[in-house]
């Protein structure tokens, strides 16, 4: 049978599904019942390609190169690609701007087309909602090559996209409305699902790959399937407007698919079913089917202002050397918060506040004491160790040292007279700064004495 021939060239092709180690044994074959699972890897491969079927590429990096930019993968998003050499274009998107306009339409395509075929219709729905469109490229369409399309990858290039429109585009949640046809319906209920967005537009939407399969293939070989893009359980959490519109002829996706998620949808709704619409039909030859049910719904053009969003000049250009820049960038990072624990600590101001005993050792050692006037609370003896104990009890206030105070009394006493002994001092205080300080304290002395 044909599904059998094609089911053979996808395990047996250059981009086969390699066996996992866990499924081989002691001799690197499969062992026993584990070709089972190679199988149904490789089956799970080949539904991917039915359900989508990337087109050969109709466009390239000089078709549209006004519109053409390439967003940077999201660390949060996508980890794994961040410093993958592979992945350092980005995704190639179209930008097309509109004047004023503050909200932005990120659009998802359909299975069968690529932006190069979704262009003019883009292009003419810039033109008749007057609101700014990113159209996202998929995984394995057009010029993202080097990436296997599967249900995760599409959600993983439309969030990355629509993470891009908040944090580079400075555009908020209810400014952005998000539009799937047929497949590109999956990734933005699943969108809509979890972030607050200004709307929701689904053309020709399916409940799931599970019950779409069902139409082509019957009910017993799509109940073998994996689920896909479940949209009939997420819909329930939309809770943004929502419009949906499906063509009454529509022989590929039945319109009791966007009926069951009108049913299950909980937000403001408006359904359209064109008695004359098919599935590919171009939504402008007819202002009933797309243009006047969304102003109507939406409000559309909506929102404007003076600076309306602006798409950086560097995502025009070649992203791998963006990639580059940033690959340098942080790695220059990595190695000065390396070499912050030598030099720069010392530099910091904060890092004495909590750093470790011996730098702040050094702090005191190369920091020059002045003496402290007016310092009441010290109480004079008659002995030298009086003026030591001032000194030390000073530096130990103002450095901050842990050690005792007593230890310092010493220390600094045993220290001055020593020099005072090889000077031949007969006294310590002839010719010492604390003269004043002497005189004061003796005056307060002679003052408390009287009073009392």
């Amino acid at each position: 049978p044909f599904w059998l021939k094609a089911l053979k060239v996808v395990c047996s092709g250059p981009s086969a599904v390699a066996p996992p180690r866990a499924l081989l044994g002691a001799d690197g074959r499969l062992a026993g019942g584990r070709q089972v699972c190679v199988v149904w890897l490789c089956m799970s491969t080949f539904i991917d390609r039915l359900v989508f079927p990337a087109p050969t590429p109709t466009y390239s990096r000089e078709t549209f190169k006004k519109h053409l930019c390439w967003i940077p993968w999201n660390e949060a998003v996508s980890p794994d690609r961040m410093d993958d050499e592979r992945f350092a274009e980005g995704i190639p998107c179209m930008w097309l701007p509109a004047p004023r306009a503050a909200g932005v339409i990120l659009f998802c395509h359909g299975n069968a087309e690529d932006l190069g075929m979704c262009f003019p219709f883009v292009k003419h729905m810039r033109d008749q909602f007057k609101m700014n469109v990113l159209a996202v490229e998929y995984p394995g369409y057009g010029l993202l090559h080097g990436i296997s399309v599967c249900e995760a990858a599409l959600k993983e290039a439309a969030l990355t996209a629509f993470r891009f429109i908040l944090d580079d585009l400075k555009v908020a949640y209810e400014q952005i409305i998000l539009f799937g046809r047929s497949v590109g319906s999956g990734p933005t209920v699943y969108l809509a699902s979890r972030f607050p967005v200004g709307g929701l537009i689904l053309v020709a939407a399916f409940a799931s790959v599970r019950e779409a399969a069902k139409s082509l293939v019957g009910g017993i070989i799509a109940n073998v399937l994996d689920e896909r893009f479940p949209n009939i359980s997420l819909i329930g959490n939309v809770s943004c407007p929502t419009l949906f519109i499906h063509g009454e002829k529509d022989s590929l996706v039945p319109p009791s698919h966007s009926v069951a998620l009108f049913k299950n949808c909980r937000a403001r709704k408006l359904l359209i079913t064109p008695p004359g619409m098919e599935h590919n039909t171009n939504l402008f030859t007819d202002a009933q089917f797309l243009a006047v049910p969304a102003i109507n719904f939406f409000g559309l053009p909506g929102y404007q202002q003076e600076c309306p969003p602006q798409m950086p000049a560097r995502f025009f250009e070649d992203g791998r050397q963006q990639f580059l820049l940033r690959k340098s960038s942080r790695r220059r990072s990595t190695a000065g918060r390396d070499a912050g624990c030598g030099g720069a600590t010392e530099s910091n101001p904060w890092f004495f506040l909590c750093g470790c005993p011996t730098s702040r050792a050094k702090q005191r050692e190369s920091n020059v004491m002045e003496p402290r006037r007016g310092a009441t609370q010290c109480e004079l003896e008659s002995d030298s160790t009086g003026e030591a104990g001032v000194e030390a009890g000073l530096a130990h206030e103002i450095t901050g040292d842990p050690s005792s105070a007593a230890r310092d009394v010493a220390a600094t006493t045993a220290r001055m007279r020593g020099e005072e002994k090889s000077k031949g001092l007969d006294s310590p205080r002839i010719g010492t700064p604390w003269k004043d300080v002497l005189d004061f304290g003796e005056e307060e002395i002679n003052h408390k004495l009287t009073l009392t």
